[in-house]
């Protein structure tokens, strides 16, 4: 097998370079006519260099000629170069009139284009143009740079000197007017389209920014609208709308919005990962990568447009590749509205890598790799916009999940779909109602303004304990709150984890009553804690469902709460037994509860400032 697949592969060697399109010969000349509307004019075109850019016209048409480009020659790239290039094609006008053409460049940004039409008795026609040159300098107010040509009947020669501080690449067309104004249609269809397409996008997500104020659909309307500013001064549009006068300033916004549009790119990333809450690490990462980005762009000032551009194009790749690697890790920690950013992001690197390899010439030429760049954006566009509305829906389930849960518990619910979430299940939990004593005569002896002050102290030093401890709050009225461990996600030791949070609310409760005394407030805190089996999930009706336990357990923790006195926690038998080796805990005398046939067996926790440790904490224990 080998040795019959190492036969083939000789054979191909040896045939293909007979089977390859010829190459146009040296002294062949282009055949026009008036029949002839359109023509490329890549293949016949003889490339001189000019390192010294000290060569003349007359110097080109006596030096000796290469091969040209023959079939099949898209673009000429030369990439970023200091030299001058010589283009030169010979033409033979087969009719008896002279032709009047248009003479087409692609790309916008050649700074010079000197074009001269030789005659068959040595004339010259010379006109001159580029990016560097006033708009009103071409032929055709269009972005593309342009020239009237009149071919003399016979042969002639076309010779066009072009230099360019950017990437230097040529493709040359020579048009009949009749074939020029369905070309220039075509493109106003294509770019409007394109155009129309980004600035529907941001116009909405600004609209949704001015009425939510969520900064992340700014940072997406700021990079969105860098790339359709960097797009349009790129394709010679922004030169004949702002810069007709200032072709040099036309040259810097080149680099300028190149800069922009990476360093907005960055901030989109950053905001819409949320880097600096959901991945720290990454985050310094991205404030290093970000100043020696600044500081990159700023250094190559001084060198002028040549260095700053090239600069420009280098960040640019760099910049992709950083914030795929940013979307990639984001994904692997659990972020789903990561899995669009990294795919959007991929689907614009992936476009502009396809046209910056067609400019170099490591792709071949087509409409399609050379506008790569424009169909990866849009669809990085469109995905990052999907991906917004993700990333908000999450933000606003988290906000939701965050009135029952604390923060990280919210977090690592988001995976889980809402019909799992919600859906009724029983599960052992450990309830805690904790109650204000002294509350109603409180509400009868102080207005109502007062009466909201002392309920928003209470429930912030309330709430940041429930946060901090991982608790689920289920209901909390005005002087009271009920709360639960162990749902949605098990923890371990979860009555060890309600008792050590109830003393410290006790402990912390202690210090608002130093801070009410001074306002004549009579008030103290009871709590009572249970364990058992109870049914969880949603309740309530379509647009107001709460997640709510239900059962014998929250009963008992309920009439335990009431039958506490001021700074007491009282517990149930199971939970006294399942902190026994931890916290302390005195016996109390049974008590008969309302709704239970036999009296209760009890205990109390000691008070915070006596608990002491019975034995250490088990590594993982909080």
């Amino acid at each position: 097998m080998a040795a019959f697949l190492a036969r083939v592969l000789w054979i191909a060697l040896c045939v293909l370079p007979w089977c390859a399109p010829p190459a146009a010969a040296q002294d062949a000349r282009l055949i026009v006519s008036s029949s002839t509307k359109e023509v490329a004019l890549n293949p016949w075109v003889h490339v001189v260099e000019d390192a010294g850019k000290n060569k003349t016209v007359e110097q080109i048409l006596k030096s000796p000629l290469g091969v040209p480009s023959g079939p099949g020659s898209g673009a000429i790239n030369f990439g970023f170069t200091d030299a001058a290039y010589w283009l030169v094609v010979p033409l033979d006008n087969l009719d008896k009139n002279p032709l009047e053409r248009l003479l087409l460049f692609e790309p916008t940004w050649l700074d010079e284009v000197q074009v001269t039409l030789v005659d068959a008795n040595g004339q010259l026609q010379t006109q001159i143009g580029g990016d560097t040159l006033p708009f009103a300098q071409r032929a055709e107010q269009r972005r593309q740079i342009n020239f009237n040509l009149v071919l003399p009947p016979g042969p002639s020669t076309l010779v066009v000197r072009i230099a360019s501080r950017d990437t230097l690449f040529v493709v040359m067309s020579m048009l009949d007017r009749s074939a020029f104004n369905p070309l220039a249609s075509g493109e106003a269809a294509y770019f409007g389209f394109f155009y129309g397409a980004l600035l529907a996008l941001i116009a909405f997500n600004l609209m949704l920014y001015l009425s939510v104020r969520e900064p992340m659909y700014l940072a997406y309307c700021a990079y969105v609208g860098a790339f359709v500013a960097l797009h349009s001064v790129y394709n010679g549009h922004a030169f004949g709308l702002w810069y007709r006068e200032w072709p040099e300033l036309s040259n810097w916004a080149h680099s300028l919005f190149s800069y922009f549009f990476a360093l907005s790119g960055l901030v989109f990333a950053s905001v819409f990962l949320d880097l600096k809450n959901k991945l720290p690490r990454a985050y310094k990462a991205w404030q290093g990568f970000l100043i020696v980005f600044v500081v990159f762009c700023l250094a190559t000032l001084p060198g002028g447009y040549g260095s700053h551009a090239r600069n420009a194009v280098n960040w640019i790749v760099i910049y992709s590749v950083f914030v795929l690697c940013l979307g990639f890790i984001a994904m692997k920690q659990g972020n789903g509205a990561a899995k669009y950013y990294l795919a959007a992001t991929a689907a614009g690197l992936i476009g502009s890598a396809t046209t910056a390899l067609t400019v170099l010439g490591a792709l071949p030429y087509t409409f399609a790799t050379f506008r790569a760049v424009d169909f990866g954006m849009l669809v990085d566009a469109i995905m990052l916009s999907l991906a917004l509305a993700e990333r908000i829906s999450r933000v606003n389930r988290l906000e939701r999940l965050r009135r029952f849960f604390s923060p990280a518990v919210a977090d690592r619910l988001l995976s889980a779909p809402n019909k799992d979430l919600y859906r009724p299940h029983q599960r052992e939990i450990v309830v805690l109602f904790l109650d204000l004593r002294g509350y109603t005569s409180f509400t009868q002896q102080h207005g109502a303004d007062e009466v909201m002050r002392m309920l928003a102290e209470f429930h912030a030093v309330m709430g940041e304990l429930i946060a901090a401890h991982g608790a689920t709050l289920e209901r909390f009225a005005g002087d009271g709150m009920m709360i639960f461990f162990n749902d949605p996600v098990e923890v371990p030791d979860p009555a060890v984890k309600a008792c050590r949070m109830a003393t410290e609310m006790q402990s912390r409760f202690e210090t608002l009553q130093t801070t009410w005394a001074a306002r004549n407030y009579s008030l103290s805190l009871g709590v009572g804690i249970s364990q058992g089996v109870a049914t969880i999930g949603a309740i309530g009706f379509e647009g107001r469902r709460d997640y709510a336990a239900i059962g014998n357990v929250t009963n008992l923790a309920a009439r335990l709460c009431s039958q506490a006195q001021g700074g007491q926690t009282i517990i149930c038998s199971v939970v006294a037994k399942n902190i026994a080796r931890i916290l302390q805990a005195r016996p109390l005398p049974s008590l008969a509860l309302k709704g239970f046939a036999e009296p209760v067996e009890c205990s109390e926790m000691v008070h915070p400032a006596q608990q002491r440790v019975l034995v250490p904490a088990i590594s993982g224990q909080t």
